[in-house]
């Protein structure tokens, strides 16, 4: 399950109108220079973030599908616990 980490930063435009994200949000959304973002805008707010990757095409090695390397750290074993464990508690009468 997705756990939100809440950080506030106060950013500043360069000359161009540029703004550079502090390297703790960089680390934060797993991106690095380079990487694409969306900006939403709406009047008096700015969302940005970060643009989906790409999925490349798999291949298959004994049987399982492996995906090529997207930069993600991810542990998939326990997403998939805490989604179980997630639906567990919703189910149980309160």
């Amino acid at each position: 399950m997705w756990q939100e980490i809440p950080m506030n930063a106060t950013l500043s435009l360069d000359e161009a109108g540029r703004l550079v994200l502090p390297n703790s949000a960089l680390r934060l959304l797993g991106m690095k220079p380079g990487d694409q973002v969306r900006a939403d805008v709406s009047p008096n707010r700015i969302e940005i973030c970060p643009d989906p990757p790409v999925m490349a095409e798999g291949v298959i090695e004994n049987g399982i599908l492996v995906m090529a390397r997207q930069g993600i750290v991810m542990d998939a074993a326990a997403a998939v616990r805490a989604d179980r464990n997630d639906l567990a508690n919703r189910s149980l009468p309160r």
